[in-house]
């Protein structure tokens, strides 16, 4: 792997993960990102989810499989940040392949940041997370501690 996606890839690693929450929607899974990001960083929450809603406004960010990479560009943080998320119950995203979305993977990039960035860590999500095997590991994982190894395992096969 090049230089550029071993740095990136660091940043795959989830600062938060919450397991089970119980969303009504997308509508309601954006809002929820967006004010566990603000707590944890303390930004205000409304920008946050104002970005991620334009954002899939614009287009489903879910990939199919049950599973949605929501992300956007905002101001006040320096570096990319990922929260993890996974539904009680599998929602509605607008998939391609019209399955519900149970696994979401935020990501928020900083809104002056490197484009290239961005992108290279969007692959490596959607590298990641199309692997069966590592997607029953997200699925089934029991507490946030043993997802968030399973994680790691992961991302360090990436980086071969």
């Amino acid at each position: 792997m090049k230089t550029e996606m071993k740095r990136v890839a660091v940043w795959l690693q989830p600062e938060e993960i919450h397991l089970d929450v119980v969303l009504r929607d997308s509508n309601h899974a954006l809002e929820f990102i967006a004010g566990a990001i603000g707590e944890h960083h303390g930004l205000e929450p409304a920008p946050i989810y104002r970005a991620l809603s334009r954002r899939e406004q614009a287009g489903s960010t879910a990939l199919g499989g049950g599973f949605a990479v929501p992300h956007a560009r905002i101001p006040g943080i320096a570096r990319p940040l990922t929260f993890l998320v996974r539904a009680r119950r599998p929602i509605e995203f607008k998939a391609p392949d019209h399955d519900p979305v149970s696994l979401m993977l935020a990501i928020l990039v900083p809104e002056q940041g490197d484009r290239d960035d961005h992108l290279r860590l969007l692959a490596l999500v959607a590298e990641l997370f199309s692997n069966p095997r590592f997607r029953s590991e997200m699925d089934l994982g029991t507490d946030p501690l043993a997802v968030a190894e399973a994680l790691r395992l992961g991302i360090s096969k990436l980086q071969g």
